[in-house]
C-alpha cells in the first residue's frame, strides 16, 4: 500500500522537479489501526503533533485516495453557525477531506497558501449543507488533471524560483516587446542564459525586474521547468523495491547548477500570488 501512495503522490505536482512542494511521511503504528479519524486526531494532539496529517486506510488502493485531516481548532472560512453537525462526545469538529492521491500536493498547497479555502471545496461537492464530519465523502475531491501527462501538468506547475548571478547566469533587456512577455509586464526584464537554463533543467522566460543588478550580483527570478530535460528523473523513486527507479542521469550539484530555491519557503510573495491565480483558474476549468 505504501508504494501505491508514494506513486500517486509522486505523480502530483512538484514531486518530479526540484524539491517537492509538499512532503508526506508514512507511519504505520499498531495504535493507529482501527481508530476513527477523530480518535487519531486526539491521539496525535496528545503527543504534541498538532499539524495537519494524511490518513491511509483500507480503501486507499482501490479508490486511489487519501484523507487529509486539518489541525484541531481549524477555522474554516465561510462556515457559519448551524453549518456544522455536532455529535455527542466530540468536543471539536473534525475537518477532513477525501482527496485523490495524486491531487494531494496540489490541493494542500492551495489550502496552505490561501489560494482557495477548504470550504470552497466542500461546497462544490455538496459537503457543506451542512458539513457532517461523519459523512463518508464518497465523491472524491479531485482536479481531473492527468498528472502523468507532462504537457497538461506543466501548465499547472509553479515555476522554479531561481537565484542566479547577474551577467553570468542572467541576461537583461529593456526592449519593450520582450518585457511585455514578462509576468508581470515591466520596463526591465531578465532571464536565464541558455547555458544556465539548460544545465538546470529549466526553460528561458523573461521575468520582471525593478532594476538591473550589477555584474556578479544575485538576481531572483522564475523559470518554467523543462519537462524533457535529461536531468529530471523519469521513473519512481523506489530505492528499496524492484519497481521502476530514477533515471540513470544524476542531478548536477549546486556547484554546477543554479540554486533552485525551496522558495516556496521564501516570502517571495509575487510568486505565491501568481501560483494562486493559476491554481484558481485551473480549478475553474477543471472542476465541474
Amino acid at each position: 500500500m505504501n508504494r501505491t501512495v508514494q506513486h500517486g503522490f509522486y505523480n502530483g505536482p512538484y514531486a518530479r522537479f526540484g524539491d517537492p512542494q509538499v512532503t508526506v511521511t508514512i507511519h504505520d503504528r499498531p495504535e493507529f489501526h482501527g481508530k476513527s479519524h477523530y480518535d487519531l486526531r486526539n491521539l496525535l494532539d496528545s503527543e504534541g503533533m498538532k499539524d495537519d496529517f494524511i490518513v491511509v486506510d483500507e480503501t486507499t488502493p482501490d479508490l486511489d485516495a487519501l484523507w487529509y485531516v486539518l489541525p484541531t481548532g481549524s477555522i474554516v472560512d465561510g462556515v457559519k453557525p448551524g453549518d456544522v453537525v455536532h455529535y455527542p462526545g466530540e468536543d471539536q469538529t473534525l475537518w477532513h477531506v477525501h482527496i485523490q492521491t495524486a491531487d494531494v500536493p496540489y490541493e494542500v498547497f492551495g489550502w496552505r497558501e490561501g489560494c482557495h479555502p477548504i470550504s470552497q471545496e466542500l461546497a462544490q461537492y455538496d459537503y457543506l449543507n451542512p458539513y457532517d464530519p461523519h459523512d463518508p465523502q464518497d465523491r472524491l475531491i479531485k482536479s481531473n488533471i492527468d498528472w502523468t501527462n507532462l504537457e497538461i501538468a506543466g501548465s499547472v506547475w509553479e515555476p522554479a524560483f531561481v537565484s542566479a548571478i547577474s551577467g553570468i547566469e542572467v541576461e537583461w533587456s529593456t526592449d519593450k516587446a520582450l518585457c511585455q512577455q514578462a509576468l508581470p509586464t515591466a520596463t526591465i526584464c531578465a532571464r536565464l542564459t541558455v547555458e544556465a537554463a539548460t544545465r538546470s533543467g529549466l526553460l528561458q522566460a523573461w521575468f520582471y525586474q525593478g532594476r538591473i543588478i550589477p555584474l556578479g550580483g544575485e538576481v531572483f527570478l522564475q523559470a518554467p521547468y523543462d519537462t524533457k530535460s535529461p536531468i529530471w528523473p523519469t521513473g519512481y523513486p523506489d530505492v528499496h523495491t524492484s519497481g521502476p527507479r530514477f533515471g540513470p542521469v544524476e542531478k548536477p550539484s549546486r556547484k554546477d547548477r543554479l540554486l533552485i530555491s525551496a522558495a516556496r519557503q521564501r516570502a517571495y510573495r509575487n510568486g505565491y500570488h501568481n501560483a494562486c491565480r493559476r491554481v484558481n483558474s485551473q480549478r475553474a476549468a477543471q472542476i465541474r
